[in-house]
């Protein structure tokens, strides 16, 4: 496996210190719109430094010149908190060599219980001829699951997590299951936006992270309905 660089390793540090600055500052209450501004210019500049200026983690904490208003300040550095949180425990759990970058040459399917995730797997490998991976095609014995993500994160050229109505919550709207959520984290942060596409099923709720990121929706059930969406794009990128 690819290892991190010290400086990329380094600037994660930085990111650990911050979230727990970041959570003293929480626990004070009466956050005002200054302190937002610096601890979010704090995070921007090291994800910037580790992902470029233009990738999707970067653009969950924007930049300074935006306005806080003052009746809104603990809210919203409350939900940056947990984004920056939901994305250090998911660069964790792969472990560090989840920040390298990408030389692999399959396209990766993330995916939860639902089976719908065969289907497009049938379209890639016996359509488009192009070879993929997800969790469970290698034997996973004796493996723990970072180092399988790590495995399949260096293998990968390209993504599709699938994002199915599962995990229904006290409000009644219905998530996604919790790996795909982490998973988005990691391919979009290796692969970049544009090569880590989010599928996503009719009723199934956006998380807070992916509002506003590109994506492609598909009826309920019906994933085949966005395969000639999902060729188009394999074309754009250069991958078919």
């Amino acid at each position: 496996m690819s290892e991190i660089g010290t400086t990329e390793e380094a600037l994660l540090d930085q990111l650990f210190y911050q979230l727990k600055q970041g959570k003293t500052l929480l626990d004070k209450g009466g956050v005002k719109p200054g302190q937002v501004k610096m601890w979010t210019s704090a995070v921007r500049s090291r994800l910037n430094k580790i992902y470029g200026k233009e990738s999707e983690i970067a653009k969950c904490f924007p930049t300074p010149k935006d306005k806080v208003p003052s009746d809104q300040a603990q809210e919203i550095f409350s939900q940056r908190l947990n984004k920056l949180l939901t994305f250090l425990e998911s660069v964790q759990k792969a472990g560090y060599s989840s920040l390298c970058k990408a030389k692999g040459d399959r396209v990766f399917i993330g995916h939860g219980q639902s089976p719908i995730w065969r289907e497009l797997k049938d379209f890639l490998s016996e359509r488009l001829e192009l070879p993929w991976d997800e969790f469970n095609k290698e034997a996973v014995a004796g493996y723990t699951t970072f180092e399988r993500i790590s495995e399949m994160l260096n293998n990968a050229n390209f993504a599709f997590l699938i994002m199915t109505a599962e995990d229904e919550q006290s409000d009644t709207s219905i998530h996604a299951r919790q790996n795909v959520v982490h998973e988005v984290g990691l391919f979009q942060g290796r692969l970049g936006p544009k090569k880590a596409i989010i599928l996503l099923e009719n009723g199934c709720e956006e998380f807070s992270n992916i509002v506003g990121l590109s994506q492609i929706r598909f009826p309920k059930g019906h994933i085949s309905a966005a395969f000639e969406k999902i060729r188009r794009v394999l074309e754009r990128e250069n991958i078919i």
